[in-house]
């Protein structure tokens, strides 16, 4: 996964500097494997990066970090967790409790459609995502299994 992100952020690196966006990756190195479609997988980010670099464009810039960890918060499941951060103006309070559903948006050029994806994507592949947010910023923490062999499930 940390592959995976690595190319994402350096192909949206011209964007983030267009748009006045530090980019910070905080790794952890000899994470497994997951197992699962890798063009899916970097739709998930790629609609998270979108999102929070058209948030934060808004307001002159910020920043957004993304972070790769082993969790072991599940007995016997060892998940890959990878959170998404900005520092934009948040998701405001009408939007937050819908923002996987289909339509659901804050930008007037966008269809709505980016997150349920991100969801649909995560849940296939047999994760989690959920978000926080808070005026100042917005975290998204997206769970996926570890593969850790013929075992894994």
């Amino acid at each position: 996964v940390n592959q995976l992100l690595q190319r994402i952020l350096d192909k949206w690196q011209p964007r983030f500097n267009h748009v006045q966006v530090k980019n910070y990756f905080h790794r952890t190195d000899d994470l497994p494997p997951i197992r699962g479609d890798r063009r899916s997988l970097e739709r998930v980010f790629i609609n998270l990066f979108s999102n929070a670099v058209t948030a934060m464009e808004k307001i002159g810039g910020g920043a957004l970090s993304v972070k790769t960890s082993l969790s072991e918060a599940i007995i016997d499941s060892p998940q890959i967790e990878i959170t998404v951060s900005d520092n934009g103006p948040g998701i405001p309070d009408e939007i937050k409790k819908r923002i996987f559903e289909p339509f659901i948006t804050t930008n007037e050029q966008g269809t709505g459609l980016g997150l349920s994806i991100t969801k649909k994507i995560v849940t296939d592949h047999r994760g989690s995502i959920s978000v926080n947010t808070f005026p100042g910023g917005t975290i998204f923490h997206i769970y996926l299994p570890a593969y850790i062999g013929e075992n894994s499930k």
